[in-house]
């Protein structure tokens, strides 16, 4: 399990007894996002808080948990073959049964211990298959290219937003909507 210094061992405390018997896998700070009809038009759903993984026997879940009252404000399962995909390396995205989610993390370094957990959580059938076939080589695709990351949101030691982001939402140079500028 990572660690994260934006999460007190306090808060990890409460977290761990909220989601018991689940095991909890992974945790980091981030706000979800989501759209329902266009990629570009990105709506916040004012859940922000600790974004954790847990196991269950049966199935797996991400979760949000606010950290003022440890109450989950968000949960969707990781379900078979999930496609989950990162941009930036802070933004992290996948398809529901009605929309599109994103998280829109904190920190750089956790988004991709995240990731890496999450990624493992994700039943498929292709993960059986590379099991079976070890030796083989696989192709490769590159990675996006030309990419110009333009702002970037982070938390603070004391929970509150910073970064060049949130000024130019201060300062209406930007609506609320991931990547919309006026």
């Amino acid at each position: 399990m990572n660690t994260t210094a934006l999460i007190s061992s306090e808060e990890l405390k409460k977290i761990k007894d909220l989601v018991s018997p689940d095991y909890l896998i992974t945790y980091s700070v981030a706000r979800l996002y989501f759209t329902e009809d266009d990629i570009i038009d990105w709506i916040y759903s004012g859940i922000m808080g600790a974004v954790i993984a847990v196991q269950t026997e049966t199935t797996s879940f991400i979760k949000i948990v606010d950290l003022e009252s440890f109450k989950v404000k968000f949960e969707h399962e990781i379900y078979f073959d999930m496609n989950y995909k990162t941009y930036l390396g802070f933004v992290h995205v996948w398809e529901s049964h009605d929309c599109v989610f994103a998280l829109s993390f904190a920190d750089d370094d956790d988004a991709a211990k995240f990731k890496d957990n999450i990624e493992s959580l994700i039943p498929s059938k292709k993960k059986k298959k590379n099991q079976k076939k070890k030796n083989e080589k696989s192709m490769s695709v590159s990675e996006p290219t030309q990419i110009k990351h333009e702002g970037h949101v982070g938390l603070d030691k004391t929970g509150e937003f910073t970064g060049t982001l949130l000024k130019d939402l201060q300062d209406g140079k930007i609506d609320n909507k991931l990547g919309t500028k006026k």
